[in-house]
């Protein structure tokens, strides 16, 4: 059984999706510039107040960022496998996992029009969002699409850990779809009455009857 270095964070890590990391404690300084220097991943799992989740994604370093004088390390990492946590060993400075690797179902199933959908949807988010765009791609083929929204957009924790923990592209699109939805109608929602308090809930001037 594969044993990989472990990071257990209150974040959730994505497959294909990047995240910084700024890492001060000891232990994972060490563990990161052993990834480093072996060029290997270390897996991250999310762990909070309800313990640590027996499934996480593993996370491939693609740039040191900074290294600062006391040893303290910023680093981008992307979301590689996802995995089932099988054991936690306690051998060394930082935790080790026995993980088995999980390969998403096969299915027959024609997801095209979902992905399409969900795509339609990103775009209404993004077009009612006072935040400014996300940076997703959406050109097809959409390949992880539903990863690549989870990655990025700001559902919850627990939301995105079930999304994670989905075992099929499909399944994963429609619970993005749901989210997406929601999100789109409550921006929606929040954008008109943020305009309607613009203008004390009068029409604009330049308002004409169609």
């Amino acid at each position: 059984m594969p044993e990989i270095p472990l990071f257990p964070l209150n974040v959730v890590l994505m497959p294909g999706a990047p995240m910084p990391l700024h890492i001060f404690e000891e232990r994972y300084k060490q563990m990161v510039n052993e990834c480093l220097e072996d060029r290997s991943e270390f897996g991250m799992v999310l762990a909070d107040e309800g313990g640590t989740r027996n499934v996480g994604c593993t996370a491939r370093i693609v740039e040191l960022v900074q290294r600062y004088e006391d040893g303290r390390l910023v680093i981008l990492v992307e979301g590689s496998q996802r995995f089932k946590l099988n054991n936690i060993l306690t051998g060394k400075p930082y935790y080790v996992g026995e993980v088995e690797y999980l390969e998403d179902e096969t299915s027959e199933e024609d997801i095209s029009g979902l992905a399409e959908e969900c795509v339609a949807l990103l775009e209404r988010v993004i077009e009612a969002a006072t935040e400014g765009e996300v940076g997703i791609e959406v050109e097809p083929p959409y390949r992880n699409l539903s990863f690549a929204i989870a990655g990025r957009i700001e559902f919850d924790l627990e939301t995105r850990q079930r999304i994670l923990e989905l075992p099929s592209e499909g399944g994963r699109l429609r619970k993005v779809k749901e989210l997406l939805t929601e999100t789109a109608e409550k921006l929606e929602r929040d954008k008109q009455a943020r305009e309607k308090a613009e203008t004390n809930g009068h029409l604009r001037g330049d308002w004409k009857p169609k």
